[in-house]
């Protein structure tokens, strides 16, 4: 994943609230592994988390230079079990869900329960077109174009700065669909995805990021932001619901990452966390991604992630939060 590189491992440190905590691993098979781990800077040692990646910063698990089995996942476990600190969280790859289940059988990590959906690209986009894009996404894809959309990728600041006011946008829109207090979110949003993340990311990443915008009548409409290296991970989008009408620029500006990441010789395209939101779901597999069920694990001395989970619930619950 292009979040398990060495390029995106120095734009988290570089955000300052981390610490690089990677460990190697050889096998007594001969096999090496490679896993991007970070501590939180913040706070005492003793209620450090150390996690494969942090919070939003995609996702993390084992590099190898062989594929591995469940036993040698299981003996890293064990070995991150001895980490000082409150706690480890690791969120693998989709992929290499049933791996990590099979692994953790028996251990004392706790699974907690996600979901990704991932489009295969293997064929090519021509194949990627003609196999897995259903005809009803076929055709929004040419009414989008029909349309007067324009799209747009790179990472100067005129595209930084577009999808950002976008973003800021969607999260006031996505707080009202969710049943959230607007200003908590937009802090949230400020606190995780400041502007400078963006731009930092366009700059510091040795051009694994690229944002990509839809235009219509020179207005910015809709915006992804998508990682790419041997497979392809969108990671961000927004829109504008009042100008992008009934014009199918997601599915445009979708398609298009799409076949730059067959072009540039990727497996997969990685959209991301679904949750259990219908809507996500339904969009996501219009473009022929299915769902992969998987898990990310965690271990802790202290209690700490577990009573975040639970008070996090108990918020959702207390001002009726909708996963929309």
């Amino acid at each position: 994943m292009p979040s398990q590189s060495a390029d995106w491992s120095s734009s988290i440190v570089g955000d300052g609230r981390f610490v690089d905590a990677s460990r190697c691993y050889r096998f007594a098979d001969g096999m090496s592994a490679y896993l991007p781990l970070y501590r939180s800077r913040l706070g005492p040692d003793l209620l450090s988390v150390f996690s494969s990646p942090p919070p939003a910063w995609g996702f993390g698990g084992l590099v190898s230079d062989a594929p591995l089995t469940a036993r040698h996942l299981r003996t890293v476990l064990n070995d991150l079990e001895q980490l000082s600190g409150a706690a480890v969280k690791i969120r693998p790859n989709p992929l290499h869900g049933d791996l990590w289940s099979e692994a953790a059988v028996g251990t004392r990590w706790t699974p907690v329960a996600r979901n990704a959906h991932v489009l295969d690209l293997s064929g090519g986009y021509d194949a990627v077109w003609t196999d897995r894009f259903p005809g009803k996404t076929r055709s929004k894809i040419r009414r989008a174009g029909k349309a007067g959309i324009t799209i747009v990728s790179g990472r100067n600041e005129d595209l930084i700065s577009d999808f950002d006011g976008l973003f800021r946008q969607s999260v006031q829109r996505w707080a009202g669909k969710q049943n959230e207090f607007a200003w908590l979110a937009g802090l949230r949003a400020k606190v995780r995805d400041p502007k400078a993340k963006f731009r930092a990311f366009a700059q510091n990443t040795g051009g694994l990021v690229t944002f990509w915008l839809a235009y219509r009548n020179d207005q910015p409409v809709a915006g992804i932001m998508v990682l790419m290296d041997r497979n392809a991970h969108y990671t961000r989008g927004a829109m504008d619901k009042r100008l992008i009408g009934n014009t199918y620029a997601n599915h445009l500006l979708h398609a298009s990452a799409i076949e730059a990441a067959c072009k540039a010789g990727c497996r997969h395209y990685h959209m991301g966390e679904t949750g259990s939101s219908t809507s996500l779901a339904q969009f996501k597999s219009s473009f022929g991604a299915e769902s992969r069920p998987y898990a990310e694990y965690v271990h802790e001395r202290i209690p700490l992630l577990s009573a975040d989970r639970k008070l996090r619930a108990v918020v959702k619950k207390a001002i009726g939060f909708k996963d929309a």
